[in-house]
């Protein structure tokens, strides 16, 4: 028996879900298509300025500027490109200041020697006079021969070949050496340098290094502290830390100028020029010295009253 009915239906219905296959497949090729190109805009966009910074740095401009507010991958590289590229940029600056400071700081010797040494050479000076040139030139070399000492000392600090070898020290017993040899130079303006310090106190210390701490600090001090005063080194051990305070009856410094006394070539302008000597890097020699035995100098200071620099080192 056969039974024969319509297709009409069922090829109605294919068609229909033919139709439905189709507009679904042109919907999710649209959907997928609009989504890879967000995708695409919200990765490779970034990443393409992400290329175009470092070519930037690799050929020197550093003046790059990557701001995104994504907290992802891609963020934070954008945000490690910037602080690399702000840091180079900081680098690079200190070190075109720092050359330009060198080259200011050896210039004026240097014209001192040249300008003194064509006098001295004249035949028709005075001899007085002659001794008295010498004696500038005889200056001004020995202020270029410091200079050069501390900048082999700051480069050495640079590449890490500054070494101190420590030893335990009684500091009572250091600090009276110190303060016995440079009371004998201070004694033309009785200016006089005493300490207070435990008896028995024991410190880590490169002796050598350490020393060159204390008179630069002592120098400092002593060229800005008035006649007939004293200059007070107090140490006390608490919190397993060995603090030395050196306390001068001096100038001062200014509030705006105090933040800086341990930058490279910073002088304050009255207290700290060149004309009562230095050459500027000594605090800084100062700071990295004390750092490399683990601890830390701070500052303080009032204008007219005097100031205070206070070393913090670890106690044994």
């Amino acid at each position: 028996m056969y039974i024969f009915l319509g297709t009409e239906s069922i090829e109605e219905m294919v068609n229909g879900l033919t139709r439905q296959f189709i507009i679904a497949g042109v919907i999710t090729f649209l959907l997928t298509a609009i989504t890879i190109f967000l995708l695409s805009r919200l990765l490779t966009k970034p990443l393409l300025h992400m290329k175009q910074a470092t070519e930037k740095m690799s050929k020197g401009d550093l003046s790059v500027s990557l701001t995104t507010t994504r907290n992802d991958e891609i963020g934070e590289l954008a945000e490690s490109i910037q602080t690399l590229a702000n840091d180079l940029h900081y680098m690079k600056t200190e070190r075109s200041e720092f050359l330009a400071s060198v080259a200011h700081e050896l210039r004026t010797p240097l014209t001192y020697v040249r300008g003194y040494a064509d006098i001295a050479l004249k035949e028709d000076i005075p001899p007085e006079q002659r001794l008295q040139y010498l004696s500038i030139i005889k200056d001004e070399s020995d202020y270029i021969t410091n200079l050069v000492q501390d900048l082999f000392s700051l480069a050495q600090m640079e590449k890490h070949n500054f070494f101190i070898q420590v030893k335990e020290v009684h500091l009572h017993t250091f600090l009276t050496r110190i303060t016995e040899k440079i009371n004998v130079m201070y004694g033309e303006k009785q200016i006089k340098v005493v300490f207070t310090c435990p008896l028995s106190l024991l410190v880590k210390l490169d002796e050598q290094r350490f020393e060159q701490v204390m008179a630069n600090i002592l120098n400092n001090a002593y060229r800005h502290s008035k006649e007939h005063s004293h200059i007070n080194i107090s140490v006390t051990e608490e919190h397993k830390h060995i603090s030395i305070k050196i306390e001068d009856k001096g100038e001062g410094i200014p509030p705006e100028d105090l933040p800086h006394i341990f930058d490279r070539f910073y002088r304050v302008d009255k207290a700290r020029t060149r004309a009562t000597g230095g050459t500027g890097l000594g605090l800084s020699i100062v700071k990295e010295i004390v750092e490399l035995h683990g601890g830390n100098i701070t500052a303080t200071s009032e204008v007219d009253h005097g100031s205070c620099f206070t070393i913090s080192l670890p106690s044994i």
